[in-house]
Formats: C-alpha cells, sequence, structure tokens
C-alpha cells in the first residue's frame, strides 16, 4: 500500500520548507531594515509575516518526524517478545506516520519474534 506523497518524503518537504521559510524572511527583514539587495516594493511586512510561518511550519514538520523516527527506531531495539508485544501498537502506529521503509522494518522485526 502506497503512502501519501507528504508521508513517503517528509523529511525532504519539510527541510525545503524550512530553507524556503528562512530565504524569504530574510529577504523581507533585509528590505525592512533597508538593506535592499532586491527590490521588493511594500512587500517586506508580508514576506516577514509569510517566512516565518513557513520557517515555523517546516521546523515543526522536521521536528515531529525527528522525533517519530527516533521513537520507533527506540522501540525496534527491543530485544524482548513481550516487551515488544506490549509496545505494538505504539510502533504500528509510528510505522503508519512515517514512510514505507519503516512499515517494512516492523513486518521483519515481527517476523524475527513470530509475531502475526
Amino acid at each position: 500500500m502506497s503512502k501519501p506523497f507528504t508521508v513517503q518524503h517528509a523529511e525532504t518537504l519539510s527541510i525545503a520548507t524550512l530553507v524556503i521559510g528562512v530565504v524569504i524572511f530574510t529577504v523581507g527583514l533585509l528590505d525592512l531594515l533597508n538593506v535592499r539587495f532586491a527590490e521588493v516594493g511594500t512587500w517586506g511586512y508580508w514576506l516577514v509575516g509569510i517566512g516565518a510561518v513557513l520557517l515555523l511550519i517546516g521546523l515543526i514538520w522536521l521536528i515531529t518526524y525527528r522525533l517519530n523516527v527516533k521513537k520507533f527506531n527506540k522501540m525496534m531495539e527491543e530485544k524482548s517478545k513481550a516487551n515488544f508485544v506490549r509496545k505494538i501498537d505504539d510502533v504500528e502506529y509510528l510505522a503508519w506516520r512515517l514512510p514505507l521503509k519503516f512499515e517494512e522494518r516492523l513486518s521483519a522485526k515481527k517476523k524475527e519474534l513470530g509475531i502475526k
């Protein structure tokens, strides 16, 4: 089963959103400070606002992705079948929220531990 493009490429898209937000924010801020390398007219305030929003979205998206990957990897390191079965709902939810390769890793771990 394929996943949405935004889930499959979450890390790349979040970094791109973050970088674009930083660039737009910087251009707007430089315009407001009268350091003009590009003429943006009266759009300086708008660029600062849009850049700040994109920067925050990209940052939050990247942080949540990285935290989910970190949690998933920590749960996958579990050696005990009993402990893994107790946490199986959380692991499956994280695999569902992450790209397809994480579901494949979960399937391999279940097969290794003999879990259906």
